[in-house]
């Protein structure tokens, strides 16, 4: 399913439309509505940014998604986040949006606004979605599609399942 285009502000205060501006190749976005879900987002943060260091065509975001109809963003103060929000969501990847949350809901399948939501976007598309804080078995299959995409776009394969004593013979003269 495509994902929503959806204007948002980053904690600078700058227009970020999604996914258009996501950056990463494969991009993974947090998706919360309410701010007491910081620690269940937490739970995401460390293991992301390990993944976008170790790979680099994967990025990350955290969007907090605030209610409202029109889907425009309210001026706010100084530009940017309100400064409770910043105290909370201190990183430069953090961004947070208003819209209708029923509807957005909707548009992505996800079941409330009472967890949060991982979601992989590659090319405007959601390709795989999981609900609530990361566990063993979410982060393996998340490093797994990491590892899988990188292998299929580089043009190299991993060469480990080759037997040494016969080198594969790809590359023999």
């Amino acid at each position: 399913m495509d994902f929503p285009r959806l204007p948002s502000r980053d904690t600078n205060g700058q227009k970020v439309v999604l996914p258009d501006d996501l950056e990463g190749e494969q991009t993974l976005v947090l998706i919360s509505f309410d701010r007491r879900q910081q620690s269940l987002v937490g739970s995401w943060r460390g293991f992301a940014k390990e993944l976008c260091e170790t790979y680099n065509h994967f990025g990350y975001y955290e969007l907090l998604v605030l209610g409202g109809r029109s889907g425009m963003m309210p001026p706010m103060a100084g530009g940017g986040m309100t400064p409770g929000s910043a105290r909370s969501r201190p990183h430069e990847n953090a961004l947070v949006t208003r819209v209708d949350k029923t509807a957005l809901q909707r548009r992505l399948g996800l079941l409330g606004e009472g967890n949060i939501y991982a979601l992989l976007i590659e090319d405007g598309s959601v390709v795989r979605q999981a609900a609530g804080v990361l566990t063993p078995e979410t982060a393996d299959a998340l490093e797994n599609l990491l590892k899988q995409w990188r292998e299929v776009n580089s043009g190299w394969t991993d060469a480990s399942g080759v037997d040494p004593s016969t080198g594969g013979g790809a590359l023999d003269s």
